[in-house]
């Protein structure tokens, strides 16, 4: 028997994973309704849908965080399965590797290792063996450089990816589905191909990978089948070579989607040219940033790109005053202060940041609070919060962003990552900003919801604002920016304007070796 058929991982006969009329039900609201899905052995099936369609709830259901409604059968590689229970899924050979990766930073690779060995706390410490058995996992993935005694924190977030890839991963013989819900947000493209080089060597041993994504570039470069998801109903599965992008957005969406232009093809050079630039740094650094500069006039877009480690991930709050740094930033000839996010914000600078849920978010409070938190001026009356006018406000921002449900008084959590993004921009918006900086702005979000905070941005730049956009998206940099700059160790190494702003270039760029000086993209 070959390693594709060996115990729990499914034959050539039966599913790696079958599911039949699976339903999740809370309260009045169907989550997932009657879902019917077999993944073969060896398949890499996406799960594709945007934010709300069921997606989040049937990995919750496989990984036993949830019970599903009375009535459905499952089956994994053949054998009966308890969809619903934790135990179920780790005796079946099920593994995840959610979002958040579920890694413990303080602790070293190895340890974070062991605390899914199935040893136990109280089995005897074999350091030595758990140390190589780490490596030779991670080896296996084509990531043999992470030391296995390092820190997890210490590691750029590829590494982090690696490392828990490698860890879902550590009894192979025992994995019949690899479940990975968005392992890609927050890598640039290069590292994205690297780790899918490790998915594809992973199918071809026998381990059948559900992927969950919504970058529909990697479904078409990674998957071989796709089920959609809409409103909690299975809406089609199709093999993914038989699919074009537009018929794929049609069904996520149910509706075409207007093809977008890029924003540097409706701005002229000679329109660029006598605007005085908004926001000015000068030899900007932090920890990675070496001496930045950079410029940006009122209605353009800088894109910042990059590969992790490049600077790209840190620059975002060097430039808000998040973070200490050195060098100046200004705005409209004002000095924004290092370390004074408030002093910021009163100059103007408004920043939606990559980890909306530690960074931006109030998770215990409602959309209505954490939308009117950037300015709380305007309801303010005689010492007295007015939450009425309050309200009205908030009211007036949900229909405009199309937030849903346009519930006000909504615990934010319980919104979906797209509208959760939403509620965070309308904070900011509404305070018309001079400067704003959004730093991965659609990471984790739908197509329909990108192409709502897409339109956001060109409302903002219509209005006068400058914007910086920080991003691993090279698609979405190609989409919005006038200027793309691409980070190398801390310095810009080359800027992009015109007809070269395209994903091929900047990703490109990204590639290139190191360059002593700034190079410029015209031909």
């Amino acid at each position: 028997m070959d390693q594709g058929e060996s115990e729990g991982v499914g034959t050539k006969d039966e599913p790696a994973l079958s599911v039949c009329g699976l339903s999740k039900s809370f309260g009045p609201q169907r989550a997932l309704d009657g879902l019917d899905l077999d993944i073969a052995p060896g398949e890499i099936h996406a799960l594709l849908g945007q934010n709300g369609s069921g997606k989040s709830t049937f990995v919750k259901l496989l990984a036993g965080y949830h019970k599903p409604d009375p009535g459905s059968t499952a089956a994994v590689a053949g054998r009966p399965f308890e969809v619903g229970s934790a135990v179920a899924a780790r005796d079946a050979g099920l593994r995840f590797v959610h979002q958040n990766l579920g890694l413990i930073e303080t602790m070293a690779v190895s340890d974070n290792f062991r605390l899914e060995g199935g040893a136990g706390w109280l089995a005897p410490l074999r350091r030595r063996t758990e140390r190589a058995d780490a490596s030779k996992a991670l080896a296996d993935l084509g990531y043999g450089h992470i030391d296995p005694t390092t820190r997890v924190s210490a590691l750029v977030e590829a590494e982090r990816t690696a490392v828990a890839l490698a860890r879902a991963l550590q009894h192979f013989e025992h994995v019949p589905l690899l479940v990975l819900d968005e392992p890609t947000a927050s890598l640039p493209g290069p590292e994205v191909e690297r780790l899918f080089e490790a998915l594809r060597g992973i199918a071809a041993r026998g381990t059948a990978i559900l992927f969950i994504s919504h970058h529909l570039e990697e479904v078409f470069a990674l998957a071989d089948r796709a089920t959609v998801l809409r409103d909690g109903k299975k809406v089609a599965t199709a093999t993914v070579a038989d699919l074009t992008h537009d018929e794929l957005v049609e069904l996520l969406l149910g509706r075409q989607l207007l093809e977008a232009v890029a924003l540097h093809d409706r701005i002229g050079d000679e329109e660029s040219a006598t605007l005085a630039p908004r926001l000015v740094v000068r030899d900007v650094f932090g920890e990675t940033v070496d001496g930045v500069d950079l410029t940006v006039q009122p209605g353009h877009v800088l894109g910042v790109a990059g590969i992790t480690g490049s600077g790209r991930e840190e620059l975002a709050g060097l430039l808000a005053g998040r973070l200490p740094r050195g060098g100046s930033v200004e705005v409209d000839g004002r000095v924004v202060p290092p370390g004074d996010p408030r002093r910021s914000v009163d100059l103007g600078v408004c920043t939606v940041p990559a980890d909306r849920a530690a960074q931006a978010l109030l998770p215990k409070a409602t959309v209505r609070e954490n939308m009117t938190l950037g300015d709380l001026s305007p309801f303010w009356r005689t010492g007295r919060l007015r939450k009425r006018d309050e309200r009205k406000e908030c009211s007036r921002w949900v229909e405009r962003l199309d937030v849903r449900p346009a519930q006000p008084e909504k615990a934010v959590t319980e919104l979906s990552g797209g509208n959760q993004q939403k509620v965070v921009m309308a904070r900011w918006l509404r305070c018309t900003p001079a400067v704003l900086i959004l730093d991965e702005p659609t990471q984790g979000v739908d197509i329909g919801s990108k192409a709502d905070i897409h339109r956001l941005v060109e409302e903002a730049t219509s209005g006068g604002a400058a914007v910086v956009v920080c991003s691993t998206d090279d698609d979405e940099l190609a989409r919005l920016a006038t200027e793309v700059v691409v980070l190398r160790r801390g310095r810009v190494a080359v800027r992009l304007t015109g007809a070269d702003i395209t994903a091929e270039r900047i990703e490109e760029e990204q590639l290139r070796p190191e360059a002593p000086v700034v190079a410029s993209a015209a031909h």
